[in-house]
């Protein structure tokens, strides 16, 4: 078993080590249809990592046709994870 003192600076450690691979992974700037920069609605941060999302609905989901959905596309900011959605694609830049 791990002392307190043992667990907090592996917990710090880890903290650390997460730090620095965000910063090696930094994501990209992206910029909305119309040319606008988008920015966390939270942290203000700029970078982000950029997903799909799945929007279900339930009769879909009912008939196991899940995939048909259409997608959303998400911005994850690499600073805070907040997550943004957008029903539009967005640009990197």
């Amino acid at each position: 078993m791990f002392s307190k003192e043992q667990f907090e600076n592996y917990r710090k450690m880890g903290k650390e080590y997460q730090r620095q691979k965000e910063k090696e992974t930094k994501g990209k700037r992206y910029t909305t249809a119309n040319g606008k920069e988008i920015a966390c609605l939270q942290c203000k941060n700029i970078h982000f990592h950029k997903g799909r999302a799945l929007l279900n609905t339930r009769g879909m989901s009912f008939l196991g046709l899940d995939w048909l959905d259409e997608a959303a596309v998400i911005l994850i900011c690499t600073d805070c994870g907040f997550i943004h959605w957008f029903n539009r694609d967005v640009i990197p830049g």
